[in-house]
């Protein structure tokens, strides 16, 4: 065989291997009444980071979309802040009616039971979000019996809007059972989550009962799922990322302040835990990628060059190289990018224009908890500590809706300077300083330069004024 053919057929063999699952066209298209803007954002999950495109919508309103997803992929649609996230299979034909004044939606498919499918996923979402808040605390008190009832109510609201099962379904029932459990992850590494069977009732739950999850299922991995559902994707990233140990004994900021990550450990305990290669890839790329953001960049370059050699995944390997140049010009002295957003009173506001100040730059989101937590928590602290010093407090808020980050500055009273960046990862801002984690923080000096590319509002709250005032000077 010629080695250029042989060299094709392996490359397409890669590639399968690497998607999982043979890829296809689907076609999401529809009509945007009473439009707001003159497009809407059309994102898919990925492996490696999700696609964002803006789809133009016409005078008329009409807008189309083919996008190249495997089976059981997710795709998100953003319209007016809003957004619809639903399962896709090959070969979906999804038409959309979006009011964008109601924010209402109605969708149809070339498939009824498809239909029925999508828009339970749609609604068992809005369920979830409704009580995000409720289960954030049950989270926090570690109640797990409360946990249980709020996913076996919305585990029966969505068996009875399916009412028959599919194919299809084991993933998105699993889909339902992982979103609950990464929520819950943070505050308590053993999670129990069980369905109930007098919550569900006893006919759905036998009629579904061979798809319903087993105690425990999260510890073992599951190949088909990581490929389709970020939720599991993330569950993965928190367990692998958490010791048990640690988050059972962290009692105050201080504790996880003074006691820093064993990287090689962390690194090791992946290498031993996870035998499936592209999972294992997978989680070692964003570990690399997390030691990297937390600011440890000599041990994440350690560990990057180590695990190159062992990776199988030849798009994953090629993604931790490019890592390496990203960060690298993040490293600490390395001068920080310029970027020029709108301030509260939608004046142009770039970074350049505080030379010869200190500049605290905090990168935060009106939807992230442990962003407004810290603002609450730090906030006053902070404001009476550098008040008067030279420093500026630069907030930038990835945002679209203009009202709800004004609201947010007014509710929570933050200080600082507050510009918006309308959208997230797909802005030149979020990919020049890694920012699609929050918070994201940087400490750059008076001359421009990064002095410390991850400094927590934690760890600013507590220094005393004598360093304040030495390295402010």
């Amino acid at each position: 065989m010629p080695k250029t053919l042989c060299f094709l057929l392996l490359a397409g063999l890669q590639l399968f291997m690497f998607s999982g699952l043979a890829q296809t066209n689907t076609v999401i298209k529809g009509t945007v009444l009473h439009p707001v803007d003159d497009f809407i954002i059309i994102s898919t999950d990925g492996l490696l980071g999700n696609r964002a495109d803006s789809v133009l919508v016409s005078d008329s309103g009409y807008f189309k979309q083919e996008i190249n997803v495997g089976t059981g992929n997710y795709v998100t649609i953003t319209f007016s802040n809003q957004d619809l996230r639903f399962p896709v299979l090959p070969g979906d034909t999804i038409d959309l009616t979006l009011d964008e004044s109601l924010l209402t939606y109605n969708l149809t498919s070339n498939n009824l039971q498809r239909k029925k499918e999508i828009t339970a996923v749609i609604d068992n979402s809005a369920l979830f979000d409704g009580r995000l808040e409720e289960i954030n605390a049950a989270a926090e008190k570690r109640s797990d019996s409360l946990l249980n009832v709020v996913y076996n109510q919305q585990l029966k609201d969505f068996l009875q809007r399916i009412q028959q099962p599919s194919p299809h379904i084991k993933e998105t029932i699993l889909e339902i059972y992982y979103r609950h459990l990464t929520y819950w992850l943070s505050y308590n590494p053993v999670c129990a989550l069980k369905p109930n069977e007098k919550i569900i009732g006893k006919e759905l739950y036998n009629k579904f009962a061979s798809l319903l999850p087993s105690d425990q299922e999260y510890l073992t991995l599951n190949e088909a799922l990581f490929y389709t559902s970020d939720y599991y994707r993330s569950f993965l990233l928190q367990l692998k990322n958490i010791d048990p140990l640690l988050a059972k004994t962290i009692q105050a900021d201080s504790t996880r302040l003074n006691n820093p990550v064993d990287h090689q450990v962390q690194y090791q305990t992946i290498i031993n835990d996870v035998q499936i290669p592209v999972i294992r890839d997978w989680l070692m790329m964003h570990y690399i990628k997390n030691t990297y953001r937390g600011g440890a960049y000599a041990d994440a370059l350690r560990l990057s060059d180590e695990y190159k050699s062992l990776c199988h995944d030849t798009a994953i390997k090629e993604r931790i190289k490019s890592m390496d140049l990203e960060f690298a010009r993040l490293k600490n002295g390395n001068q920080a990018p310029d970027f020029t957003l709108e301030d509260l009173n939608g004046n142009k506001v770039s970074l350049s224009d505080f030379k010869g100040k200190w500049v605290y730059l905090n990168f935060w989101s009106v939807n992230n908890g442990a962003c407004t937590g810290d603002f609450l928590k730090y906030d006053a602290i902070i404001n009476e500590k550098y008040n008067g010093k030279n420093i500026v407090f630069l907030n930038i808020c990835f945002e679209r809706d203009a009202y709800k980050w004004r609201k947010m500055v007014n509710d929570l009273q933050i200080a600082g300077v507050h510009l918006i960046a309308r959208g997230w990862t797909n802005l030149q801002i979020c990919k020049d300083y890694q920012a699609d984690a929050l918070p994201r923080t940087f400490l750059i000096d008076k001359a421009g330069n990064i002095n410390n590319n991850q400094l927590p509002l934690a760890a600013l709250a507590r220094f005393d004024s004598s360093i304040i005032n030495e390295w402010l000077e």
